[in-house]
């Protein structure tokens, strides 16, 4: 027999035909795999921006008093004896006590886009106080801690510097944080201002007044903190 026949009936040719067959379906899967992926992704992105978010429907007023709640709550384990009234009394110093809203955007795939929603909002509460020394913030913090724990919050974070002049306590409950559907509360103190620093955020609300980010929070007061 010549070459080319001793070739052809070689007994390696099955194992060369079954290792081309592989690299072949490597191929075609290598190249047929990322296109199914992308769309994938693109048919759900396009289900997920055609779905409303499942936000309620809710004014700023209505969203303002859950705020102030929780914030009134925290004071009142903190153990201040000092009321905070609306608006700035004696900046730097004195105390705050203010509504301001943000956007809301999408979690999932729609996120990415970072559109935020049409018509929605986030409000939040923020309140400071001035002249807190450690004797009363690092008591007050301890014990809001324990009370959150007990009470169903998510401690996010809660720490004391090295230095023991700062500290801070954060937490969350309820919904889902990607999408703002979570309650929040933070606080800090530190010692060099001994200025004392609290806040709560509700999760996302249609203003049912069709205003975007929730405008019409502008004219909202905050009741005072005692």
């Amino acid at each position: 027999m010549n070459e080319l026949s001793d070739l052809t009936e070689s007994p390696a040719m099955p194992v060369v035909r079954r290792a081309l067959g592989v690299a072949w379906w490597i191929l075609i899967a290598a190249i047929v795999t990322p296109v199914l992926l992308i769309a994938g992704l693109f048919v759900t992105y396009q289900v997920e921006q055609a779905t409303p978010e499942d936000y309620p429907h809710a004014t700023p007023e209505a969203m303002g008093d859950r705020a102030a709640r929780l914030s009134q709550e925290a004071y009142e384990v903190l153990g201040f004896d000092r009321a905070v009234p609306p608006g700035v009394v004696e900046p730097g110093v004195g105390t705050e006590n203010s509504f301001s809203t943000a956007d809301c955007y999408p979690g999932g795939l729609e996120g990415m886009a970072d559109e935020p929603v049409a018509g929605a909002y986030r409000l939040s509460h923020g309140w400071e106080l001035g002249q807190v020394p450690e004797r009363e913030a690092v008591p007050g913090l301890r014990r809001l801690h324990d009370h959150l724990r007990e009470t169903g919050w998510d401690i996010t974070e809660y720490r004391e510097l090295a230095s023991g002049r700062e500290w801070w306590l954060r937490a969350k409950r309820g919904g889902h944080a990607g999408d703002g559907g979570d309650e929040r509360l933070n606080f800090s103190w530190r010692a060099s201002t001994q200025r004392f620093k609290g806040g709560s955020t509700v999760p996302c609300a249609h203003d049912p007044a069709g205003e975007k980010d929730g405008g019409s929070v502008e004219v909202v007061q905050p009741p005072e903190l005692r």
